[in-house]
């Protein structure tokens, strides 16, 4: 059991003292466009696949587990602090996020439902596998490829509009929870989200990742702390460890620094495009 440390007020906003995030397992949509990145597209065209909101996603087996394990570790943390619950618990409306959410099992759960953290929606291309995108919308999904991040398809939402419904969630926090102890179950997009506005994750880094296959796996947890290695709480959350429950070792904590650039910095990057127009 560890001994309570008393938090300081934060001039920017008294942020929790632990913010855990929770991706949902593994779930049916999950499985269709896995499959459908591997060319089995059948599951993604099916009519009855199809007619289904993909907010009503269930978890399949797979996901279950994650969820179960997520909760197995989760709950072995909250004893280690010395406490018996959260003081707040947060999660998507979304069916698959809501099934993760009970299977964590964690002690006096009273779950908000928050819209704010709701799955990133895709417009158009809502369900649609990989191939079907390219054949019915070519010149969006070569769009898409030369920036990820700002790409918005019609009707939907970039992970730039995901950030700022994250803003807000941040906002209530500050507002309502500091110092506290807050667990959110949610989505992969929306937990980049709370990335970029936490650690200030630059676009050209989050491009950077996500070509070599960067992902927050389901039934993952995203941790960030006020708590220094020292047990000091500062103003700000200082270390973050992502956690995949069920491997042999968690890992080490990574202190989160917000970057700053030089102007030599600043130019350095910008030499990386040549202009165009020449010197004119």
């Amino acid at each position: 059991m560890t001994e309570e440390t008393a938090f300081e007020p934060s001039r920017h906003g008294a942020m929790p003292r632990d913010l855990l995030l929770v991706r949902h397992g593994r779930s049916e949509g999950n499985v269709a466009t896995d499959a459908a990145k591997g060319g089995a597209s059948s599951l993604v065209e099916d009519p009855g696949f199809r007619e289904r909101s993909t907010m009503h996603y269930r978890l399949v087996a797979e996901g279950r587990s994650q969820a179960t394990a997520a909760g197995s570790w989760i709950r072995r943390w909250l004893e280690s602090e010395g406490v018996g619950q959260f003081d707040r618990l947060y999660c998507s409306p979304y069916v698959r996020t809501m099934e993760t959410a009970g299977l964590l099992d964690l002690p006096g759960a009273a779950w908000r439902r928050e819209s704010l953290l709701r799955e990133r929606d895709f417009g158009v291309w809502e369900g649609l596998g990989r191939a079907t995108i390219r054949e019915q919308f070519p010149h969006a999904a070569r769009y898409k490829e030369r920036n990820r991040y700002l790409y918005r398809p019609t009707g939907g939402e970039s992970l730039g509009d995901v950030e700022l419904r994250v803003r807000e969630v941040l906002a209530s926090l500050a507002r309502e929870m500091a110092g506290q102890r807050v667990l959110c179950v949610t989505h992969e997009d929306v937990i980049w989200a709370f990335r970029y506005r936490l650690e200030k994750v630059r676009i050209s880094e989050y491009l950077a990742e996500h070509s070599e296959g960067a992902e927050i796996p389901n039934g993952s947890v995203v941790h960030f702390t006020r708590v220094s290695a020292d047990g000091h709480v500062a103003d700000r959350f200082q270390r973050v460890r992502p956690v995949v429950p069920g491997r042999d070792e968690d890992p080490a904590w990574r202190q989160s620094v917000r970057p700053t650039d030089s102007n030599v910095d600043l130019l350095a990057e910008v030499d990386e495009h040549p202009p165009l127009c020449g010197d004119g």
